[in-house]
């Protein structure tokens, strides 16, 4: 394939996962055919079937990009000079702001039912890859005495990732019931009295 062709077909691939993404937001994933992304971009379905041989495979391109970046700004975090209950902080606040929390809240509830166990497995390795950076951080914290807790630290992990489970998101923001910031604040108070901050601030 000729360069040319080559920059060809990245640009179109790059339009077809933005016009994907728009309508899985706009629609949700179970009402978008990949006819409707043809349709939209005004190209032959067999051209589409080139790029993804399915609308699993075309959204699994949309999801594990912004998945590795949601690991990358953790890992970020977790290197970074901020003192163990800052990191925490960060943790929640810049978590509920990645695009991987807003494109699974978009889809939700689908997403949790579109993938197969192959793919599955591929985002369930970067899952236990957060839950550990957030259990280094949880045993920094209590071996310096900035935490107080008998909890094991692997299950204040797997809480700190279930706060982003859009389900509770939604039940209270998108109901009107808190304001996205009043959430995000109400999640660090939440967690933070989970592992029991002795210094009393964050």
């Amino acid at each position: 394939m000729s360069e040319r062709m080559v920059k060809k077909f990245n640009n179109r691939n790059k339009l077809i996962l933005e016009t994907a993404e728009k309508l899985i937001n706009d629609h949700g994933y179970h009402r978008v055919k990949m006819s409707d992304i043809s349709e939209e971009l005004d190209i032959a379905k067999g051209t589409l079937y080139s790029h993804y041989q399915s609308k699993e495979q075309l959204t699994f391109s949309i999801v594990k990009p912004k998945m590795d970046n949601f690991l990358t700004t953790m890992e970020k975090i977790e290197s970074s000079n901020l003192s163990e209950s800052k990191k925490i902080v960060s943790f929640i606040e810049n978590g509920f702001s990645s695009d991987f929390f807003h494109f699974v809240l978009s889809s939700f509830p689908d997403m949790g039912a579109i993938f197969s166990e192959d793919y599955n497995s591929e985002l369930k390795l970067i899952q236990e890859k957060i839950i550990t950076i957030f259990e280094r951080v949880i045993k920094e914290g209590t071996r310096n005495k900035t935490f107080q807790t008998t909890v094991p630290s692997n299950f204040l992990a797997l809480q700190l990732l279930q706060i982003f489970d859009p389900l509770i998101y939604k039940t209270l923001v998108s109901s009107g019931g808190v304001s996205s910031k009043e959430f995000v604040n109400q999640s660090v108070t939440f967690f933070m009295a989970a592992i029991n901050n002795i210094k009393g601030e964050y």
